[in-house]
């Protein structure tokens, strides 16, 4: 019995963190509040959650601007057969 229970409750534990995790995600920096998609990237993107998730659930790596133009920018480039996002600072970048 205890073999169930104990995976039953991680499960558990892990929808309620996702639960909470926000569609809509502000970074605000000098440049304009960077707004962030959460679910359509997790949806979009083809990669692990470990790209910006380090340990617990919820956590994010340091974000900084080095980080997300290598890692945002990275992906937001035009190639063919692959959906592309705003690379220009505006595009990501709200200033009102």
């Amino acid at each position: 019995m205890k073999w169930i229970v104990v995976p039953a409750v991680i499960a558990g534990v892990a929808g309620v963190a996702f639960a909470g995790i926000n569609e809509r995600m502000e970074f605000p920096n000098k440049k304009g509040t960077v707004v962030f998609a959460h679910k359509k990237h997790e949806k979009l993107a083809d990669m692990d959650c470990s790209v910006c998730h380090e340990g617990e659930v919820g956590a994010i790596r340091t974000f900084g601007k080095a980080y997300a133009h290598r890692i945002c920018i990275g992906c937001h480039q035009p190639e063919a057969g692959k959906m592309e996002g705003p690379v220009a600072c505006e595009g990501c970048h709200q200033t009102s």
